[in-house]
């Protein structure tokens, strides 16, 4: 197989069309992939139009989102993005997000927007999805790995198991990730859901408190659509995330401006106005008594509702938790939308998403290249397990979570003013 350089900016592997291929099976279908890696969106934007309606996808690696994290909160990351396309003859069968990042020496592929997405799954045309086998996969990464001149492959965040198969993203020798996601089947009936997720004594108290907000003057929940209510969600989202992190010390992805342009870029708000067109994330919220009480940033995605990112209010009303509530009547939405047919919670392990669904497990997967590729390899791996470990046990991640809210009353108090 020879190599030459193309207007990629990585090297181009000329590989045989499957057309011409004197073999079938699974073997001499990845064996017929011609294997592209572009270091620009624009290149690889008709690979993604030609999947953009595929189910084998996911939203976190959408063109538009990957384009909006990249100009935004990826800028501080220093990664070269390197879009691996697939194609036999004219279709393409594969588009796999990665950038390239270097530190100390060592090049790390990756997924792009990786830090700030809940899961990755790639976007893949479903027949050659299914058929794909671990050796196929293998040999189309090491081809990816060799045009990019990485020491070391890392992905993280795959279901293990998705859309009726073991993911082929799942490498030998992958490790658990540190949280799993949360998913359940929509029925078309939302009462059949919340009797099924949650005990008579369970559904009485969170109704009793949904009828303490609603007796609040001004109730609503509100899905945003005009500038004013996309402007108020956002910043009520971002004031509110801003604060969880004072006060309990939580780590706040969405800081400074480049938070603020990210979220603003998905919701298709820009210089006062909205752009319904260019809109992926719903902004929602739950208003009482005049002020926005809970947040939630989700995405409609190929029949998937998938939960991206919540904020609450620390007031006089959490007791009354908005923010359950809020999800609550989503998910109600949701079992109304004939569109949609599973709910994503998102990556993490909290109460109430255990409360609606189940968890899917993922895990990451690291392949060294090279001998500087190994030696990180390690490193990673190690802090890998060790994160799984502690997100694993109770006590540890309650004492973590103490840490965080101790360093954060810590910190505040020393930047307090001596009278």
């Amino acid at each position: 197989m020879q190599a030459q350089k193309g207007s990629t900016g990585f090297q181009e592997a000329n590989q045989p069309d499957l057309d011409t291929a004197q073999c079938d099976g699974a073997a001499a279908e990845a064996a017929g992939v011609k294997v592209t890696v572009f270091d620009r969106f624009e290149d690889a934007g008709s690979d993604w139009q030609q999947l953009k309606d595929t189910r084998h996808s996911n939203p976190y690696q959408s063109l538009r989102w990957l384009e909006a994290w990249h100009a935004t909160l990826g800028r501080d990351h220093e990664i070269v993005p390197a879009i691996a396309v697939g194609r036999i003859g004219q279709k393409t069968v594969f588009v796999l997000p990665m950038g390239i990042v270097s530190r100390t020496g060592v090049k790390t592929l990756s997924f792009l927007g990786h830090q700030n997405g809940n899961q990755n799954t790639g976007y893949w045309d479903a027949a050659f999805y299914d058929r794909v086998t671990p050796e196929g996969v293998r040999s189309i990464l090491a081809e990816i790995c060799t045009q990019t001149g990485a020491d070391l492959l890392a992905l993280q965040n795959v279901p293990q198991t998705w859309l009726g198969r073991q993911h082929p993203l799942i490498l030998e020798k992958a490790l658990p990730s540190p949280s799993p996601v949360f998913t359940c089947s929509l029925p078309p009936d939302f009462d059949t859901l919340f009797e099924q997720t949650h005990s008579k004594s369970s559904r009485r108290n969170l109704l009793r408190k949904q009828r303490r907000l609603e007796a609040a003057d001004g109730f609503r929940v509100v899905r945003a659509e005009t500038p004013e209510e996309l402007e108020r969600g956002v910043h009520a989202f971002l004031e509110q995330r801003s604060r969880r992190t004072v006060a309990a010390g939580v780590p706040n992805v969405f800081s400074g401006t480049g938070g603020r342009d990210f979220i603003e870029r998905l919701v298709g708000l820009s210089a006062g106005e909205t752009h319904p067109d260019s809109r992926l994330l719903e902004l929602w919220y739950l208003e009482a008594s005049g002020a926005i009480r809970s947040t939630y940033l989700c995405v409609e995605h190929a029949g998937v509702l998938h939960s991206y990112s919540t904020s609450i209010a620390h007031d006089d009303m959490l007791q009354n938790s908005p923010g359950i509530v809020l999800i609550k009547e989503i998910i109600r939405y949701a079992c109304s939308a004939p569109h949609l047919e599973v709910l994503d919670l998102g990556l993490g392990e909290e109460r109430y998403k255990k409360e609606w669904a189940e968890p899917v497990a993922l895990a990451d997967s690291l392949l060294a290249i090279t001998w500087k590729g190994a030696l990180k390899e390690q490193l990673v791996s190690a802090l890998t397990r060790a994160r799984t470990a502690v997100r694993s046990s109770r006590l540890m991640w309650s004492l973590v979570r103490r840490f965080r809210k101790w360093k954060a009353a810590h910190d505040g108090a020393a930047g307090q003013p001596r009278s």
